[in-house]
């Protein structure tokens, strides 16, 4: 993030966390009604001088001192001066603007001391996001609960979300405390419906938006996956280029999302079996995936999966995933990198033509491709078998093609070009 984004951000966000918008708009309306007062207390008191001390005046500038008599005593609460000879109905209009002048500073030192109250009481929980700031590529959390924190942990804990705000919608967002995080871990709330078009429209990033829909009640299949599904639908039709990672409670729900434009959903009780089941067939499944999702206990050693950003390195364009995979061997192996697969770019025409969704994305994924011995043409880069789409080893991968690796920490592949200069 660039410096002058940080520091508009910070500008909106002070504006918000003091509501100084709120109390501006109140202290102008104090400003009006003490200006209106005062010119209405000075006319009043022309007048009542006019009317009843004539003789008391010898020109038209004498009368034009109570507007400073009338400020004074509006501002400072001090009376007029004794050597001003005021008729007793301008008496009684001096006392109406002392009490008036005591009304406004009280109103006006009010205003303060709620600004600095609501703060206060605010400090224990999530900031809440600016309105009229715009965040560039934030993470959107839809639905908040007791798994919020293990979410906002483990998003933290991925250097993918370095330069990512996280952003909580929910009714009882801003009841979420604070607790270990700090203003910098750049954690913030709108509170309301996810469903609703206009708290969307809060919460919604520039670019590149990535939002998780919690379910929040995952022991009620039915309920859980309608607010789901509402909330998805109400993302997607606001930004379709948003991708959306739905949290559903049973495989059976999933009949319910293959009719959207969502682009993942996750049963995570389903993952758990499967897990569970696998740990059991093949004793150490389970370190394995938590080596490579992320392990609490030694976070920095653990191997994650990544996917190189587009384009491809110039030296791989053109080249089989079987040269890649070699190179890396050859001429890379000081790096600590293991390639897995490969994301291909379908073509809208070859989506249509194959009937293949991918939800918002060009991008067909194919891990651990397989070799072909037999190939009658090798520069074919597809073939359908049993209506599926399948890359095989010697697939030539192309600019707008990606890498699938598992690493440390994410590659920066510019230094291929670098080492091959």
């Amino acid at each position: 993030m660039n410096t002058m984004y940080r520091l508009k951000k910070r500008w909106y966000s002070l504006l918000q966390k003091y509501r100084l918008s709120i109390y501006l708009r109140n202290v102008r309306k104090l400003f009006a009604f003490l200006f209106f007062v005062w010119l209405t207390g000075s006319l009043l008191t022309i007048a009542s001088q006019m009317i009843f001390a004539r003789e008391a005046h010898t020109s038209f500038r004498d009368y034009i001192q109570y507007f400073w008599i009338v400020i004074i005593e509006l501002v400072s609460g001090f009376d007029v001066p004794g050597d001003i000879p005021l008729h007793l109905a301008s008496q009684l209009i001096s006392i109406l603007m002392l009490v008036m002048g005591l009304v406004v500073v009280g109103l006006f030192t009010g205003q303060i001391i709620s600004m600095f109250v609501h703060v206060l009481q605010k400090m224990e929980f999530f900031p809440e996001k600016p309105d009229n700031f715009r965040f560039c590529k934030p993470i959107i959390l839809c639905g908040c609960g007791p798994r919020i924190y293990n979410i906002i942990d483990e998003l933290r804990r991925n250097p993918l979300s370095r330069d990512r705000e996280i952003i909580i919608v929910d009714k009882e967002a801003h009841r979420l405390e604070r607790k270990h995080y700090r203003q910098a871990d750049e954690i913030w709330y709108v509170s309301g419906d996810p469903a609703d078009r206009k708290i969307l429209q809060k919460a919604v990033g520039r670019e590149n938006c990535r939002v998780i829909i919690l379910s929040k009640n995952l022991s009620d299949e039915k309920w859980s996956h309608a607010l789901s599904l509402n909330t998805a639908l109400a993302i997607e039709a606001f930004d379709e280029t948003a991708h959306t990672v739905v949290e559903i409670a049973h495989t059976k729900s999933m009949a319910h999302f293959q009719r959207t434009k969502i682009n993942d959903w996750v049963c995570v009780s389903e993952f758990g079996l499967k897990l569970i089941s696998q740990s059991a067939l093949q004793p150490g499944m389970a370190n394995v995936f938590a080596s490579m999702l992320g392990n609490e206990i030694d976070d920095h050693a653990a191997s994650r999966i990544y996917f190189s950003p587009a384009p491809l390195p110039q030296p791989f364009v053109g080249a089989s995933f079987t040269d890649i995979v070699a190179y890396f061997h050859t001429k890379l192996s000081d790096w600590d990198i293991t390639l897995i697969g490969f994301a291909k770019y379908i073509e809208d025409a070859e989506k249509e033509r194959l009937q293949l969704t991918l939800r918002n994305s060009n991008y067909f994924v194919q891990i651990n491709p397989l070799h072909r011995k037999k190939v009658a043409d090798t520069h074919t880069r597809y073939i359908e078998k049993s209506q599926k789409l399948y890359f095989y080893r010697d697939t030539v991968l192309e600019s707008r093609d990606k890498l699938i690796y598992l690493a440390s920490e994410e590659i920066d592949f510019g230094q291929i070009k670098e080492k091959q200069a």
